[in-house]
C-alpha cells in the first residue's frame, strides 16, 4: 500500500511541474469600477451606466456608444469578433451590436414575448441562439435571435425551488450550465433536458476550459470532478479583484489593469 501512495504522490508532483503560466499581455480599464469582457480577437469591451467602449489593437481611439433607452446596461457578451449582445435587466431589453457598437435591427423588448422577468442571459456557440432565464416563472428558454422566436422552453427547471438565484449562467460544449447561490449545479443539454445535477460548495467560480468544467476555489483551479490525473493548479497571482476565463485565456483584473495569461498543461 505504501508503494501505491508513493506512486500517486510522484504522479501528482510530475503533473504539477508540467504546468506553467505565460503572461501574454496587459489591458487597461478606464478605472477599476468599469465592467469588462473580451472576445476571440482580444478586443476589450468596457461599460458603465448606459455607455459601452470597445478597444481593439488596430484603432488607438476606442469606439464609444451610449444607449439612453437602456438606462443601466447589465451585461455585454461577445458573440464573435464581429458582434456582441448588450442587455439591460432593469429595462428588460437586449440588442446585438456590430464591432463598431452600432445596433443591428434595433432593441428587443422581452415583454413583447410574454416574458415576465429575464434575470439571466447567455450567448450560445450557435450564433443565432441565446439562453434566457425567466426568474418569475422559473423558466429556461432557448431563443433564436434572428427569427425572434422561442425554440425550447422548460418550466420548473430547478425542481420547484422558489426564487432560485442563479449566480453563473453560461453555455459550454452546447450544454447550459446553471450554478445557484446555494451551491446546486444543473446542466442541461441543447434541448433543455437535465443531464447532470450536483451539490457544490457555494460561492465557487465555474468556467469551461479544455473541454471540461473547472472550478476556482480561492487561489486554485481544478476540474469539476478531479481524478488522479488532474491535481489542483495554483493561479499565477493571488492579488486580483476579478478572474474571467474567456476562450482559452485567463484574465486577472488588478485595479485598472488586466493581465492576460495562458495556461500550458
Amino acid at each position: 500500500m505504501r508503494y501505491i501512495y508513493t506512486f500517486f504522490y510522484l504522479l501528482i508532483v510530475l503533473v504539477a511541474q508540467s504546468q506553467s503560466w505565460v503572461l501574454e499581455k496587459e489591458l487597461t480599464l478606464k478605472d477599476s469600477t468599469y465592467h469588462w469582457t473580451s472576445d476571440e480577437w482580444g478586443q476589450l469591451y468596457q461599460w458603465k451606466g448606459n455607455t459601452v467602449w470597445l478597444q481593439n489593437e488596430q484603432n488607438q481611439q476606442p469606439f464609444q456608444e451610449t444607449f439612453k433607452i437602456l438606462a443601466q446596461i447589465s451585461d455585454v457578451q461577445a458573440i464573435s469578433g464581429l458582434r456582441a449582445l448588450i442587455y439591460s435587466e432593469g429595462q428588460q431589453m437586449m440588442g446585438i451590436v456590430d464591432n463598431t457598437l452600432q445596433l443591428k435591427d434595433g432593441l428587443l423588448a422581452f415583454f413583447d414575448f410574454g416574458f415576465s422577468n429575464i434575470s439571466k442571459v447567455a450567448i450560445s456557440n450557435r450564433p443565432d441562439f441565446i439562453w434566457l432565464f425567466d426568474q418569475y416563472r422559473e423558466r429556461l428558454i432557448l431563443f433564436n435571435i434572428n427569427t425572434a422566436q422561442e425554440v425550447q422552453i422548460v418550466d420548473n427547471c430547478f425542481e420547484g425551488i422558489k426564487d432560485a438565484q442563479i449566480v453563473q449562467f453560461f453555455e459550454y460544449q452546447q450544454n447550459l450550465i446553471c450554478y445557484l447561490s446555494d451551491g446546486r449545479f444543473f446542466e442541461f443539454d441543447r434541448n433543455l433536458t437535465l443531464v447532470k445535477e450536483l451539490t457544490l460548495t457555494p460561492k465557487l467560480t465555474l468556467f469551461g476550459y479544455q473541454n471540461e468544467i473547472w472550478l476556482q476555489d480561492q487561489n486554485y483551479i481544478e476540474k469539476l470532478k478531479p481524478s488522479i490525473h488532474s491535481s489542483r493548479i495554483e493561479l499565477p497571482t493571488s492579488n486580483y479583484q476579478q478572474l474571467q476565463v474567456l476562450q482559452d485565456r485567463f484574465y486577472f483584473q488588478q485595479g485598472a489593469k488586466i493581465k492576460v495569461f495562458r495556461l500550458i498543461l
